[in-house]
């Protein structure tokens, strides 16, 4: 039997970490009707396996990453799940490279979860907050770069997310929910972030929603 922070690793693992796009010769634009979550700076891997960095992006019409063509795997996001001090220490030894580990999908906590029994086909209700961050430059980046280069693509990153528990039959159809947006993604006053709840620049969307889901039938 599977904890509540399993499943929705499960349902992260399922967003598809690809983009279709077509090499134009005089633009050297790649043309794509979906950026998805691809930003200035990511590193996109073709079908050779080559890494190549993007220096453009126009939403969902083309990319500029050194005449990428065909299929491009796009970054993958990484999952973390548990207190803001448990997150900050396993995060920051996963990797010392801040690319491998963004962009960084957060489930902060199990706010509450209700079971039923065996007359019911639901199987149970949780109700979580998640985060879906990139990294940001506080230095150079005006409060709209920040929104334009990362917000936006985290909001994409939400979206795909949504869009996989909807597919999934083991899930109710998400009603409603709830997200906020952080140009600077840390603890806050009325003048402005005082410091990072992580220890890197981030921004990005916090998610709320109650996700319901049915049970499975056995298969022993």
């Amino acid at each position: 039997m599977k904890e509540a922070s399993e499943h929705i690793e499960d349902l992260i693992n399922e967003i598809d970490s690809t983009i279709e796009v077509s090499y134009d010769t005089d633009s050297g634009r790649s043309l794509t009707c979906k950026t998805k979550w691809v930003r200035v700076g990511s590193i996109v891997t073709d079908s050779q396996d080559n890494e190549l960095v993007v220096t453009e992006v126009v939403d969902d019409e083309y990319i500029v990453a050194n005449g990428a063509d065909g299929i491009l795997t796009i970054p993958n996001p990484f999952f973390a799940t548990g207190t803001k001090l448990a997150t900050n220490s396993e995060w920051t030894m996963a990797d010392p490279n801040l690319n491998n580990k963004t962009p960084l999908v957060w489930l902060l906590e199990i706010i509450s979860e209700r079971g039923y029994g065996r007359g019911s086909s639901l199987d149970s209700e949780i109700d979580v907050r998640m985060f879906f961050l990139d990294q940001t430059d506080p230095t150079q980046y005006y409060t709209k770069d920040h929104r334009k280069n990362v917000v936006k693509p985290m909001q994409k990153l939400m979206k795909a997310f949504l869009e996989v528990v909807e597919n999934n039959r083991n899930y109710q159809t998400v009603e409603d929910y709830r997200f906020k947006t952080f140009a600077r993604f840390g603890e806050e006053s009325d003048r402005g972030v005082l410091r990072n709840i992580l220890d890197a620049n981030l921004s990005g969307v916090a998610l709320e929603l109650n996700l319901t889901r049915y049970k499975e039938n056995c298969k022993c």
